[in-house]
């Protein structure tokens, strides 16, 4: 007898069937989110033969019954690869006269035959009808032994009907082959929808969140479509919307190079001579705003180019466009992606037909047909070669000998990641299109589908875009991944003094904010108001970096900013950093130089801190991957401005008694540096004290003092001569 969670025997359920059973389930082919409280049935018999059916689940949200159907061994569920005969019944209205009566208890509208793609509705004499009236998505669309079903709460299959007139249905699976059911005869499986909200998806915004990254964009464009008369409105708005920097179309049979440049060069204009457009002998076109160096045409339906990415990115990249060989052609299919192995292996080694420096990142992208067996995504991914006769042995695709990564390209405003979708075909909604990547060399910042017709009207105005542009334009949606590739790097060695906690006796900083505990693990600049540039903020260290003690103990958190000679007074870049007791200025993990992702070039220096007065270089500095060593502390190290620094026992250091953080030392006056200093004790016991990270604590001792030894007043007054308590100083930063 089949143990059922929700019935122990005919319409006779338990409590548990009708608990809350909404989630938030992401159509990708991927399971992580079928949590075990979801509603689930587990059939514990064994078919002698046929597909052995083990369990389900069911959940729902307010848009989509969806069904996580696991079956006992790797089959398609949408062919017959692997004979199967899975069916799936559906009694919408929890009436078991009404419809055909599959079993007993059961009056279903609907019959799904997942290996011929027919589906059935009973509403009255039977018809077959599409699959889109349903709107039904099952994922994946290769082999597996566990699958998701998507099926819209607003089906009408009979385009006049609505399947689900009962808030409580029954489902049910058959493996007609094997004869295997679930649940079995006299039993029943019950779902109640649940309308509890789930929670709001989180829309994947289309721009590139940095304007370094590369995006690469692969699109299969139906029949020439890109330059298809009555279509180039769609495909206009389309890719301006994208704004990609790498181009795989395919299916371009008869559209050349110039034409496709000419449409791109109109609709996106690229500067100088424009986009880089190259065609392969049959349907792909590469396209590029960079040069391109040299292509491959000669892999089977598989088109590679080396692109020459900008001067300010480390490496160039290895684009390789894909259009594989199309439904039953599964060892064809499998032989290309062999193939494919073989020239990334060749890629990576000395000589060949191409080598590419260590590190170049590699992309493969495209339509990718994976329909059938799931082993040619593994080949891809892992490099796991199945006829190694022809295409040599298997090896890793990466560059640190682990596989490469897919980029997951769910729609940007909907839980749905498939890929291609013709409501005249006989074949449901699937994932077809595929990105995979070197993640050792370059890594995802986001990726995402462009169906329009799931994007709200006001973003879609935002966008320049109209909701059936990616249906009108193609049956294929594009695919897009923002990488982020290796910039041309600057290390910079930066050794400094700060006059707040400088020791003359020891001639090193004192670090009693790390001994306290205060130096918090987050940078503190970003919310004290400092200019953000070039992605700085945010940035973290660890407690392993504050347990160091010595001369390499760190003192607190400081700030680097790089500044063009054109402009000095506006921050290129900055990093927020550390500087140890000795006076070396370290990145986040305490060791290293300073570093920006940063094209090699000449930048004014500055160094800031939050208590004290900013200094920056008279000169630029020529600086590159090979740390430059900029030595603050000496009196031949020119600083910008008069008195930048102050002279101390033959070491320059930065001017503390900035308690205010402006630009200018106060004793007396509107925003005078001591007041705050009076405020954070209380007020009006000038002899107390606060403890903590504080603005006020200028030299750094973990205390805000007005009196007595080591306070924090009087090098305020000393720093402004000591004498006149008018006087100012003022910080040396253009």
């Amino acid at each position: 007898m089949k143990i059922h969670l929700l019935a122990a025997a005919l319409a006779v359920f338990l409590p548990t069937a009708q608990k809350a059973q909404s989630a938030a389930i992401h159509m990708d082919g991927v399971f992580t989110d079928w949590t075990p409280g979801i509603a689930s049935f587990t059939d514990n018999t064994t078919p002698a033969t046929g597909i052995d059916l083990l369990d389900m689940q069911v959940s729902n949200d307010d848009q989509y019954l969806y069904i996580r159907l696991a079956v006992g061994s790797e089959v398609d569920l949408q062919d017959d690869l692997v004979p199967q005969t899975i069916r799936l019944y559906i009694d919408g209205d929890n009436n078991a006269s009404t419809g055909t009566a599959v079993q007993t208890g059961y009056g279903a509208e609907v019959q799904v035959k997942f290996e011929t793609r027919t589906v059935t509705e009973y509403f009255g004499p039977s018809s077959n009808v599409s699959w889109n009236t349903l709107d039904l998505v099952p994922l994946p669309t290769v082999t597996s032994d566990t699958f998701e079903i998507a099926i819209s709460r607003n089906a009408l299959p009979d385009g006049n009907n609505t399947l689900f007139t009962s808030s409580t249905i029954k489902l049910l699976f058959r493996e007609t082959d094997g004869g295997d059911a679930m649940p079995n005869a006299g039993t029943t499986f019950s779902y109640t929808f649940d309308n509890t909200p789930v929670t709001p998806i989180i829309p994947i915004t289309v721009p590139k969140a940095q304007a370094a990254q590369v995006r690469v964009t692969a699109w299969n464009v139906l029949a020439d479509g890109i330059t298809n008369a009555t279509l180039q409105g769609n495909f206009q708005r389309m890719l301006t919307a994208l704004s990609p920097d790498i181009i795989g179309f395919s299916e371009c049979v008869t559209s050349t190079a110039a034409q496709v440049k000419t449409r791109l060069d109109a609709w996106m204009p690229n500067g100088g001579t424009g986009w880089y457009v190259v065609k392969d002998d049959f349907d792909m076109v590469i396209a590029s705003r960079w040069p391109i160096i040299q292509t491959w045409p000669g892999l089977s339906r598989q088109f590679a180019a080396l692109i020459d990415l900008p001067s300010t990115h480390a490496t160039d990249l290895l684009f390789t466009a894909a259009h594989l060989n199309c439904c039953n052609a599964d060892a064809t299919r499998q032989n290309q992606c062999d193939e494919f192995v073989q020239f990334v292996q060749d890629a990576k080694s000395l000589g060949g037909s191409v080598t590419v420096p260590n590190n170049t990142p590699i992309v493969y992208a495209g339509d990718l047909n994976s329909v059938g067996s799931a082993q040619q995504l593994t080949t891809l991914s892992t490099g796991d070669i199945q006829n190694n006769a022809n295409y040599g042995p298997d090896g890793p695709m990466d560059w640190d000998g682990t596989p490469f990564a897919h980029a997951d390209c769910p729609q940007i405003n909907a839980r749905m990641a498939y890929s291609w979708r013709s409501n005249s075909s006989a074949y449901p909604s699937g994932l077809l299109d595929h990105i995979y990547f070197s993640d050792a060399a370059a890594a995802l910042a986001k990726s995402f589908t462009l169906r329009t017709a799931v994007i709200p009207a006001t973003t879609l105005s935002a966008l320049g875009l109209l909701s059936d542009d990616a249906s009108a334009a193609s049956d294929h949606f594009p695919i897009t991944a923002d990488l982020n590739v290796p910039l041309v790097e600057i290390n910079v060695t930066l050794r400094a003094m700060l006059e707040g906690p400088f020791d003359q006796q020891t001639g090193l900083m004192q670090d009693s904010l790390r001994v306290k505990g205060l130096i918090p693990l987050t940078e503190p600049y970003a919310d004290l108001g400092y200019t953000q540039s070039n992605g700085v903020g945010g940035e973290t260290t660890t407690s392993a970096v504050l347990n160091v003690s010595g001369n390499n103990a760190i003192v607190d958190w400081v700030r680097v900013e790089l500044r063009t000679s054109g402009t000095p007074s506006v921050v290129y870049a900055a990093r927020n950093c550390l500087i140890q007791r000795d006076g070396d200025v370290v990145d986040v993990d305490g060791a290293s130089p300073v570093h920006f992702n940063l094209p090699a070039n000449s930048y004014h220096v500055v160094l800031r801190h939050r208590t004290h007065l900013g200094v920056m270089t008279a000169a630029t500095q020529a600086l590159g991957p090979v740390p430059s060593t900029i030595d603050l502390t000496l009196s031949s190290t020119t600083t910008y401005g008069t008195d930048a620094t102050k002279s101390f026992g033959g070491l320059q250091m930065l001017w503390t008694g900035n308690a205010q953080r402006d630009s200018t030392l106060r004793y007396t006056g509107a925003t005078n540096d001591r007041d705050p200093i009076l405020l954070r004790i209380g007020g009006t016991l000038p002899t107390a004290t606060a403890a903590g990270y504080l603005q006020e604590d200028v030299n750094l001792d973990g205390l805000a003092k007005y009196t007595g030894t080591y306070n924090d007043r009087d090098p305020i007054l000393i720093n402004i001569g000591g004498t006149v308590p008018t006087n100012t100083r003022v910080e040396q930063l253009p």
